[in-house]
C-alpha cells in the first residue's frame, strides 16, 4: 500500500483513538493488535488470517472485523496495515 493511503489510514485512527493510539500502529502488529482489542471492548469480532500460509516468498494477510452479520475486511502483505485498513472501515460504520 503506497505511503499516502498508509499516512491517511493513521490519520483517521488517530481522530477516533486520540492519544490512546498506540504508536505506528501500521508498522507494529503489537500496536495493531492492541487496535484490534479496543475494537473488540466496542463489539467487533476480530479474525485474521494468513492467505499465504505455505509460502516463503509470498505474504497477504487478510483482517476480518464483524459486527452484526456485517464484514469490514482488507488485505495486505503487512499484517499491521491489513488490521488498521480494516478497522478504519469497521469504524466509519459507527
Amino acid at each position: 500500500m503506497p505511503d499516502a493511503k498508509i499516512e491517511k489510514v493513521e490519520k483517521q485512527l488517530q481522530q477516533v483513538f486520540g492519544d490512546e493510539m498506540p504508536a505506528n500502529p501500521t508498522k507494529d502488529i503489537s500496536a495493531a493488535l492492541q487496535l484490534a482489542e479496543c475494537l473488540e471492548a466496542k463489539g467487533f469480532s476480530f479474525a485474521m488470517k494468513d492467505c499465504c500460509p505455505k509460502s516463503l516468498d509470498d505474504s497477504l494477510w487478510r483482517a476480518v472485523f464483524s459486527k452484526d452479520e456485517t464484514k469490514f475486511m482488507a488485505e495486505d502483505a503487512q499484517s499491521a496495515v491489513a488490521i488498521c485498513v480494516a478497522a478504519v472501515d469497521a469504524l466509519s460504520s459507527e
